[in-house]
């Protein structure tokens, strides 16, 4: 009686492990998986049209949204291995520019840059490259795209993991199908690549560290934002103000050219968790303007084409956990933010 006992208890036993084992394998999502909702990535085009990127179960989706209407477009959508980075709309809003690229950078590195055609709705590939490309801009003639692209995949620091490296910025003629590099920078990031509007030059944020002579003063350095010369790009030079003590992040330039609406802590002497709010900066006056007190996590401004109104995003979640972001519209001067309902 009691072997029998045994025995069904065994056989329960297996049979329970078996049925965990296969709930576990139907249940179990990757971390690639897991990814849902809104993005980071977005752009507005000059008929205030909103490209925008999500995620759905680790697809990535998107999705092209317009002022009145309820149900939003959706433009691609990809496996969930892969990442749509920097939506971009050309200067007269007919040419949505967009980048792929796999999110597993130990297997190998690998972008391609993709235009929807707004009246066609026609997705065409224009180049794949094997690096990391993650920012694409216009020129203000269409003439040819310059973007940020990483060469290598490897730890900043024993204590940090791997991620892209060695940035610089290429411009990719849409004529010749050709790519030049146009800095020899070599960074270990670079980020907001912003185009002048008369087309010479360009504007990027990056770590300041020229002064930089020994490891203790690495960890000094701020980051700022450097204007550089297309024809000339060892001609480079800090074009915020050179003495604000606090790093300046993602950032975007006004139609006119003479002011910056950036990204920035604004609490870096309480301790705790930062506060990331937008200001204004003009450099031909020198003033600065914060602009949002939202007290939690706003970033990656966005003008419209009548230099008005400035699109953010606002992260719920931040330092919590996953990203909950939701895109906003204020008046440049910082006034009547309101969220910007999105179906998706």
């Amino acid at each position: 009686m009691k072997k029998n006992n045994l025995m069904f208890l065994i056989l329960f036993l297996c049979g329970l492990t078996g049925a965990l084992v296969v709930l576990g394998i139907f249940f179990n999502k990757t971390e690639n998986e897991k990814q849902n909702g809104l993005s980071n990535h977005y752009d507005v085009s000059a008929q205030n049209a909103i490209a925008y990127v999500t995620y759905k179960e680790g697809r990535p989706q998107l999705f092209l949204h317009k002022e009145g209407e309820s149900i939003d477009a959706v433009i691609a959508e990809y496996d969930e291995d892969t990442m749509i980075l920097d939506p971009t709309f050309s200067k007269d809003g007919s040419i949505l520019a967009f980048v792929t690229t796999n999110k597993n950078k130990e297997t190998e590195l690998t972008s391609t840059v993709h235009f929807y055609d707004i009246g066609k709705r026609e997705i065409t590939d224009v180049f794949t490259d094997s690096s990391t490309i993650t920012e694409i801009e216009f020129k203000p003639d269409g003439s040819s795209l310059l973007y940020l692209s990483a060469g290598t995949y490897e730890n900043y620091s024993p204590i940090t993991g791997k991620r892209p490296h060695n940035f610089d910025v290429y411009e990719f003629n849409l004529n010749e199908k050709s790519h030049v590099r146009k800095t020899n920078l070599q960074q270990y990031s670079i980020y907001s690549l912003n185009v002048a509007p008369s087309g010479d030059r360009v504007y990027l944020g990056r770590d300041d560290d020229s002064d930089v002579k020994t490891a203790e003063a690495s960890y000094m350095v701020k980051q700022r934002i450097f204007e550089i010369s297309l024809d000339h790009p060892e001609e480079m030079s800090v074009i915020s103000d050179p003495d604000r003590e606090v790093s300046i992040f993602s950032f975007t330039i006004t139609p006119a050219g003479n002011e910056f609406i950036f990204q920035s802590i604004s609490n870096p002497d309480e301790g705790g968790i930062f506060e990331y709010e937008l200001y204004k900066y003009n450099f031909d006056t020198k003033e600065e303007k914060q602009l949002t007190h939202f007290g939690e996590y706003v970033s990656d401004p966005v003008i419209s084409a009548d230099g008005k109104s400035i699109y953010f995003t606002l992260d719920r979640n931040f330092a919590k956990g996953s990203p909950d972001y939701h895109i906003y519209k204020m008046s440049i001067d910082g006034e009547q933010a309101e969220e910007i309902g999105l179906p998706n």
